[in-house]
């Protein structure tokens, strides 16, 4: 059940973090580097998820290796968050309408990505499955609110 209830949780915070194609709205190039910086550490959340989730082998220190580096990137699509007169691709309004807000949203997500980043350290997959599943609701709770549907 728990794999099933992972799987379900990576796959929207796949979907959600960009990874099916180019943004349906216009994406001027703030918007654009935003955009790729994201997709630059979905590689190592996926190769992490597929290891919580069973579809892989669990390999300590390659899962260590991911989360040092989803760590060290995910706070560089955050360097673009200014509005981008070209377009602002899926990022919506609120983005900047509720800048408090989305910045609470943006604490979480750090909060959650040093937790997973300090509990895949441990090598012990009992501590870091439930890190994985609070960092994908993280990412899920920003894009309910504040990114467009793709």
């Amino acid at each position: 059940m728990k794999r099933i209830v992972l799987s379900i949780l990576a796959g929207v915070v796949l979907s959600a973090c960009g990874t099916q194609g180019a943004p349906s709205n216009p994406a001027g190039p703030v918007a654009k580097e935003r955009a790729t910086a994201f997709k630059a550490f979905m590689p190592d959340f996926s190769s992490m998820k597929k290891m919580v989730s069973g579809e892989e082998a669990f390999e300590a220190e390659k899962f260590k290796a991911a989360a040092a580096q989803f760590a060290a990137d995910a706070k560089v699509p955050f360097e673009h968050f200014q509005s981008d007169a070209q377009g602002n691709g899926n990022s919506l309004p609120a983005v900047w309408e509720k800048a408090d807000a989305f910045k609470a949203e943006q604490d979480k997500f750090f909060a959650a990505v040093d937790k997973l980043n300090a509990a895949a350290q441990t090598g012990k997959l009992e501590e870091i499955k439930p890190a994985f599943g609070a960092t994908g609701a993280s990412c899920k709770s920003c894009h309910e609110t504040f990114r467009a549907p793709i």
